[in-house]
């Protein structure tokens, strides 16, 4: 990458992560570590030389390593070094400015349910959740599931848990952000809630909620 060349923290930063890619992989290895294929997939458009690069950047830089995975893997495998851990602040407050950009809708923009999982804790981290758990909901949108844990905080993680939760949503991912996000209500018939009434209930009351925050 072309140095911008100039004494000051913010350009130096840009320096190392300012590089198109460079912050979505970042995004990808806080989400798991990944093998080298791994990366390509999750980041659809990336071409296979520029994801090499990328990475190279970032093990140069000190923010990114490797490690043999153990059988039967046996394989490479990427993950961000306690350096590369410090750009979460960084990410964090992207998602957050970023969160209104969404409202334009999705368009032909690819979508990976791992992407929504990691920002829900961030665009509704504050909301109000303490009497609302403990409630655990499946969001399914295509792909792998996601679960959302909401009690004393907001949590999410990849997968369904055992027993399958209270409540499921199910939609389209522009739906299901949405109606999380107290846009839509879900009357539209665009998302389908499924689960006790009292759970349903308390899933609805967080999404009015994060409507208003």
């Amino acid at each position: 990458m072309r140095s911008y060349g100039q004494y000051c923290p913010l350009a130096r930063a840009l320096d190392v992560v300012g590089d198109r890619w460079t912050l979505l992989v970042v995004r990808e290895l806080f989400a798991r570590d990944s093998r080298y294929s791994d990366l390509k997939d999750a980041l659809p458009g990336i071409a296979t030389n520029l994801l090499a690069d990328r990475l190279r950047q970032l093990q140069a830089h000190g923010l990114v390593e490797q490690y043999e995975a153990p059988p039967p893997v046996r394989s490479a495998v990427y993950r961000l070094t306690q350096r590369g851990r410090e750009l979460g602040p960084v990410l964090r407050a992207l998602v957050s400015w970023g969160r209104p950009l969404l409202e334009a809708g999705r368009g032909e923009d690819a979508f990976s349910p791992q992407w929504l999982m990691l920002a829900l804790p961030i665009l509704f981290g504050h909301v109000e959740v303490a009497d609302l758990g403990p409630l655990t909901a499946v969001l399914e949108m295509g792909g792998e599931p996601v679960t959302l844990e909401i009690g004393e905080t907001l949590t999410s993680a990849m997968g369904s848990p055992a027993g399958g939760g209270d409540v499921r949503l199910r939609g389209d991912p522009e739906a299901v952000f949405d109606f999380l996000s107290g846009r839509s209500a879900g009357e539209d018939g665009r998302v389908v809630v499924e689960g006790g009434d009292e759970a349903a209930r308390r899933l609805r009351e967080f999404a009015r909620r994060a409507g208003r925050a």
